[in-house]
């Protein structure tokens, strides 16, 4: 048998065995996330990358989404030169498998970042995968302004992408649901900015992120 003599360690085998899970909602929403915070940028090892505070809870819930879709349990190391998480799942079969169904490797921007075609064929695997982006590259975010000397705090919600092709697809689909995306003056985030529209958005697509969730009682509770 030959070995793969890119591999960093090419005498050992990164042929994992991995359970290859059919398209589903969970499925649909790691997709979601692997194209938020996630990279492909070798051979045998697929990563996520989040904050190491914020996303600490988070954090768990990929990694045991991760164990029941595949079947294998994924390296979590924190960088100890800022505050970043590394989850890793390491087989040139998952790989392989993401790859094919529609995650690109490498650099995403350049390699045409986008929402694979069988998630937008499915309307709940729409909402789960643009749950995962969300609860990756967005943010709920509070603004605090005074009229007539009281104050007021308003929530919003942003999602940034610097894949145009993506941010339409994102926008597509909360028009789908009746709420109206305004897309930054640089075209590179999409913005909610009316209480009801986040209302909206939490109760039809959801959230797996305490991060996003917390802070929305937060504003609620205020």
């Amino acid at each position: 048998m030959s070995v793969d003599a890119s591999l960093k360690y090419p005498k050992k085998s990164h042929r994992k065995a991995i359970r290859i899970p059919k398209h589903s909602r969970e499925f649909a929403e790691f997709v979601g996330i692997m194209l938020g915070d996630g990279g492909i940028n070798n051979p045998w090892q697929a990563n996520i990358t989040m904050n190491s505070v914020a996303d600490a809870k988070y954090a768990f819930y990929v990694e045991k989404l991760i164990k029941k879709l595949f079947g294998i349990a994924p390296a979590v190391r924190k960088r100890k030169e800022r505050d970043a998480l590394v989850i890793s799942a390491a087989s040139t079969t998952l790989v392989d498998f993401l790859v094919e169904e529609g995650l690109p490797r490498g650099n995403k921007l350049k390699n045409g970042v986008k929402i694979p075609g069988w998630i937008l064929q499915k309307r709940s695997y729409r909402i789960a995968c643009v749950r995962g982006l969300m609860d990756t590259d967005g943010c709920l975010f509070i603004n605090s302004h005074k009229i007539n000397g009281k104050a007021y705090k308003n929530i919003g919600l942003c999602f940034t992408s610097y894949s145009s092709k993506m941010l339409g697809q994102v926008a597509a689909a909360f028009e789908e649901f009746g709420i109206i995306p305004h897309i930054g003056s640089q075209g590179r985030s999409i913005y909610l900015y009316r209480a009801d529209a986040v209302a909206k958005y939490l109760k039809v697509f959801g959230t797996s992120n305490e991060r996003i969730s917390s802070l929305y009682e937060k504003w609620r509770g205020a």
